[in-house]
């Protein structure tokens, strides 16, 4: 949901609109240029246009007044990313209660409510009560009397109430990424005080809300065809939007389910600390392979000691590798940053990140040396717990390279999750 072209800023915000709108108000606009094909032959697509654009401009304003509210309620909102369907802003943290995530989710779908009535209003003042007689002929008859130009705008203000009508209704439907979603969301937490569950169960809905309205849009297109690519687009856009939200949310519960007991590994090298420096070069660092960076656990009278790093023999002179030990070249194991046992892997993730560590030491009750954990330890145990069926190359890849795959949005899940 990140990204968009942006167009201006609001209170300092950027504002950004989704690239899919050029394809959605190109086809509102024809669309719509048929209501005024009678009334302005010459001018009825820049009318189905200006309408198509005031449809834009409400969804604007609704999500404006969500982010509004976002940061009234103490979320940081970074940029407004207006899309089409869904979630409109791009934040550093969600809301952290029921009420804060029920209080931002409404006010998108009343903003919609109270410009449907301003458009009713207009329609009113230009064309009186026959503005409401249901009947289009009736409307069209109005050019007779009111002429054509007051006529069109009669029919822009209805429609724009009615677009505004129709999208704060469908706002409400409880289904992610809809407003009504987060309601829905909200209402679940309250009742179940899992966060996690809330957010699957509205996802969920939003799934099959997406289905079935590709469905209802497939069947509508031999009578309104029009009509039926806008609900197949919508669908479309519901269920890979609501896909989104269960993906992340999925991540972020298996990222505090997952401890670093369930991600270590036992890859290092258990070395006596009280060998000489040639010893340790010639049985180790001469065997190894030679693009290996292998982790040295140096130990002595059944203790863990510390780690050696082949680097650090570099430095000394290779005429003292045979009287120096290799306890001189210990780091201790209090000096370096370590994990326990029960630690989360989103913690992990983050000293990792944070320090731009290569691997974690993992140190049991006793403060011994239990595994290690590097990048690819974590993806495996990811892949592991959500059955990603990630390929074991790409794995040793990400372990030799030291990052995260960027498409995963890793990082950023657990800098949120630590600030909950």
């Amino acid at each position: 949901m990140r990204g968009g072209i942006r167009i201006g800023s609001i209170f300092g915000i950027p504002l950004c609109i989704d690239s899919s709108w050029f394809l959605v108000l190109g086809f509102l606009a024809v669309g719509l240029s048929v209501d005024y094909a009678k009334l302005s032959p010459s001018f009825s697509l820049g009318y189905g246009a200006i309408t198509a654009i005031l449809f834009f401009i409400s969804i604007a304003l609704s999500k404006v007044a969500r982010d509004l509210m976002s940061k009234a309620r103490g979320v940081e909102i970074n940029a407004i990313n207006i899309q089409f369907f869904g979630g409109g802003n791009t934040s550093d943290r969600e809301s952290k209660d029921p009420f804060s995530v029920f209080s931002i989710a409404i006010s998108g779908p009343l903003v919609s409510l109270v410009l449907s009535a301003i458009g009713f209003t207009s329609a009113w003042l230009i064309a009186g009560d026959i503005a409401f007689s249901g009947n289009p002929k009736t409307i069209d008859s109005l050019a007779t009397s009111l002429g054509n130009i007051r006529t069109i705008w009669t029919i822009i203000s209805l429609k724009f109430a009615q677009i505004n009508l129709i999208f704060g209704v469908l706002s409400l439907i409880p289904a992610l990424p809809f407003d009504g979603g987060h309601i829905l969301k909200a209402a679940i937490w309250k009742l179940t005080g899992d966060r996690f569950v809330a957010i699957r169960w509205a996802a969920r809905s939003g799934q099959v809300f997406g289905i079935l309205t590709v469905i209802l849009g497939g069947l509508m297109l031999p009578n309104s065809f029009f009509g039926g690519i806008f609900l197949i687009l919508m669908g479309w856009f519901l269920f890979g939007n609501a896909g989104s939200y269960l993906y992340i949310n999925n991540l972020q519960q298996a990222l505090l389910d997952i401890n670093a007991e369930d991600t270590m590994t036992r890859d290092f090298r258990l070395v006596d600390s009280e060998i000489s420096l040639r010893e340790f070069a010639d049985k180790f660092l001469l065997m190894e392979a030679k693009d290996a960076n292998p982790i040295y656990i140096a130990s002595s009278n059944g203790r863990d000691r510390g780690i050696i790093t082949s680097e650090s023999i570099r430095h000394i002179d290779s005429n003292e590798w045979q009287s120096r030990s290799l306890q001189s070249l210990v780091t201790p194991l209090d000096e370096i940053d370590t994990v326990e046992l029960k630690d989360k892997v989103s913690m992990i993730v983050n000293l990792l990140e944070q320090k731009q560590l290569r691997y974690l030491i993992v140190r049991s009750p006793v403060g011994s040396v239990a595994g290690v954990i590097d990048r690819g330890d974590v993806i495996k145990a990811l892949d592991n717990k959500l059955l990603w069926r990630i390929p074991s190359e790409y794995i040793k890849q990400i372990k030799a390279e030291g990052k995260f795959p960027s498409n995963l949005r890793l990082v950023e899940i657990c800098e949120q999750l630590a600030e909950k």
